[in-house]
């Protein structure tokens, strides 16, 4: 079943950073992130200074035209620090906007991110080693198994 482009989501992606060249691969990701989830983007905003005020940014400014117009239902960008530091005045941000009716979702959490992989013991990294060996057809394999029986 397709979903109509009416029931969609529409969000407006931000990025905040001082090289051209990032900005395009940072508002891809959040282009990508949005998709995933089946929100249409609207609109990508680039601010050049992440260092200035948000209130001053000329970027920040036209998400805030897009919101009260109610063009947008959502913000994404790519993390909480191209908002805000430290993270609680990136929360401050985001119940400002909630309480207007608009969610905001950093696409790369740098906190509390359930995603992302937990890192492996040594053993670990030998057995998996161990498997992909095994999978491959390498000859050296097995010896670890015969010594465990």
């Amino acid at each position: 079943m397709e979903i109509s482009a009416s029931r969609r989501v529409p969000v407006a992606l931000y990025v905040a950073t001082g090289e051209q060249d990032a900005a395009e691969l940072l508002v891809d990701y959040c282009r990508q992130y949005a998709a995933s989830r089946d929100w249409i983007a609207v609109e990508a905003v680039t601010d050049t200074d992440r260092q200035a005020p948000l209130e001053s940014r000329p970027g920040w400014a036209r998400i805030c035209e897009l919101v009260s117009a109610a063009a947008v239902r959502g913000v994404v960008t790519y993390s909480a620090t191209m908002l805000a530091e430290p993270v609680p005045e990136f929360e401050a941000v985001r119940t400002r906007l909630r309480d207007g009716g608009v969610f905001l979702v950093a696409a790369r959490s740098l906190i509390g991110n359930p995603t992302a992989p937990t890192r492996r013991t040594p053993g670990q990294v030998a057995r998996r080693q161990g498997v992909a060996d095994a999978a491959s057809g390498y000859e050296g394999c097995g010896a670890e198994w015969e010594a465990l029986q």
